[in-house]
């Protein structure tokens, strides 16, 4: 990334609210309802595990467990170490596995040559921890066109997915969240959009095979 493509941050972290905001966060983001926790859940990229955290604390559900490449493991919280590219799960262990603000965002402003392979890794690896009629939910992903890094990222998102659906049959929807778009900033005022926001819902299918990503 260049001097010229550094990109504002306008959003406090998720250290930064309380665990109820990040659980409410969640919430509205990804689109889960009452029903979705009765199912077991895998968070990718979960900070401190403050969604899984509050959700039991407040018998929501105790059938979250995070996975966070800055976290130690711990078993009683069900925190796991590890990232998504490599999860340390077997396969179709999850009903639902979700990821928001992390996953693959996370990957924006990699090198082209290494944001392709850590997408596609992170996304099959996803699939392969999701049962078959599963679901994968990644939410506030930003998808710009202003910047060399942005449209690497977008390129090979957009090419994961297609994979997905069209070799493995995955049933993919992208909903737009117009209110979590990306801007820069002058005195306070928005002036420009740097990226969309859109919640990206996958569907595993209950023929879906195993398999690396494609070079």
């Amino acid at each position: 990334m260049t001097m010229n493509e550094k990109f504002p941050q306008n959003e406090p972290s998720i250290e930064d609210y309380t665990d109820e905001e990040v659980f409410q966060n969640y919430m509205e983001d990804l689109k889960l309802s009452p029903e979705d926790f009765d199912k077991k859940i895998l968070d990718v990229g979960s900070g401190s595990s403050q969604f899984a955290k509050w959700a039991k604390e407040h018998s929501v559900s105790s059938q979250i467990f995070s996975l966070e490449s800055k976290q130690e493991s711990q078993e009683k919280t069900k925190s796991v170490r590890g990232v998504a590219e490599a999860i340390p799960f077997q396969e179709e262990a999850f009903d639902l596995v979700i990821s928001n603000a992390s996953i693959p965002n996370v990957f924006l402003g990699e090198r082209q040559e290494i944001v392709r392979e850590k997408i596609k890794n992170s996304l099959f690896e996803l699939m392969r921890v999701t049962k078959p009629g599963g679901e994968i939910r990644l939410g506030r992903v930003l998808k710009g066109e202003i910047y060399e890094t942005q449209k690497a990222f977008v390129s090979a998102l957009d090419e994961t997915l297609h994979e997905l659906q069209q070799t493995y049959g995955a049933e993919i929807e992208e909903i737009p969240y117009p209110v979590a778009n990306t801007y820069e900033y002058v005195n306070h005022e928005p002036v420009k959009l740097l990226a969309k926001a859109y919640l990206i819902r996958i569907r595993k299918q209950a023929n879906f095979q195993h398999a690396k990503p494609t070079e």
